[in-house]
């Protein structure tokens, strides 16, 4: 049977550029990881490593090492992590993503409750607005806030949401309120790239062409620019709750607003979901249904 010996160090110094931060990733002493790469060395007869006093780089064969060994080094942990979910206790790392605030605000908290129930989890958290393959991407589970597209993946629905047009008090009474979608080519309307802002009329769905003055990848800089009357705004719930409530905005054209926005939870489909994945799920699926700032009315006529 092959010796695998220094197979982990060797990779870890490779993923982390040293072997200090490779010997705290693998909570074992410099000197060990060291020691276990110049056994390994030794038994390949073969030098992996170039070292220097500034950095470390890989050798023509520490490259060829390298690839080969990380696919062993990951099928090690799988094997490891199947072993623990034989026993039905969570262990391991999960890789997820979540869009900007709503991460920020309700998904991070659930994780930090998480983590300290099961202490032998790892979080990895990317929090990017750009919606992400998570195949490709080598991610366990992805929170979004549209329906699912990618038919290979499975998708469970959390909660309904709200997608509001908004705007000042201010703004509303100099420019006048909406009543119909239609009057959205006359106001400056504050508005996400590439985003369309979409109604629901009598005969279904219709997309409404609108233009402005200001736009932004960034919900929170959208609903700034909204609250100091620069324009209306299209917006997730969770986005202007706060403003809602202070009366900082006010909602238009609620009965056109469309209803199949929600929040959900997207995984890749497999025959064995890891424990520690799943686990995770059915957590973030009671935390998330419950933790956000639920607008159940908000009436267009102001107070």
């Amino acid at each position: 049977m092959a010796d695998l010996g220094g197979l982990r160090e060797f990779v870890a110094v490779v993923e982390h550029g040293s072997f200090t931060a490779a010997a705290d990733a693998l909570n074992v002493s410099t000197a060990f990881v060291s020691r276990e790469i110049k056994r390994l060395e030794e038994r390949l007869n073969a030098r992996l490593l170039h070292r220097t006093t500034r950095k470390i780089t890989l050798t023509d064969m520490g490259r060829i090492y390298h690839a080969r060994g990380l696919e062993i080094s990951n099928l090690l942990e799988a094997l490891e992590s199947d072993m623990a979910d034989l026993q039905e206790r969570p262990k391991g790392l999960v890789r997820l993503t979540a869009p900007g605030l709503y991460a920020d605000r309700y998904v991070a908290p659930a994780l930090a409750e998480f983590a300290a129930k099961y202490p032998e989890v790892s979080i990895q958290l990317d929090t990017s607005m750009q919606v992400v393959d998570i195949v490709d991407g080598g991610y366990d589970l992805a929170v979004r806030m549209s329906a699912l597209e990618d038919s290979s993946l499975i998708a469970r629905k959390i909660a309904p949401r709200r997608i509001m047009v908004s705007a000042s008090p201010g703004y509303l009474i100099s420019h006048g309120r909406p009543n119909e979608p239609e009057e959205l080519r006359l106001h400056n309307c504050l508005t996400f790239p590439d985003m369309p802002w979409r109604f629901c009329y009598p005969d279904g769905v219709r997309t409404v062409r609108v233009q402005g003055t200001w736009c932004s990848d960034n919900g929170r800089a959208l609903t700034a620019a909204a609250v100091r009357g620069l324009g209306l705004i299209r917006m997730t719930d969770y986005y202007i709750a706060a403003q809602l409530r202070r009366g900082e905005l006010e909602v238009v054209l609620e009965d056109y607003e469309v209803q199949d926005a929600a929040t959900w939870i997207v995984f890749p489909a497999r025959d064995h979901l890891p424990t520690r994945v799943r686990f995770l799920i059915d957590f973030l699926a009671e935390r998330l249904k419950n933790a956000e700032d639920r607008i159940e009315h908000v009436s267009r006529t102001p107070a």
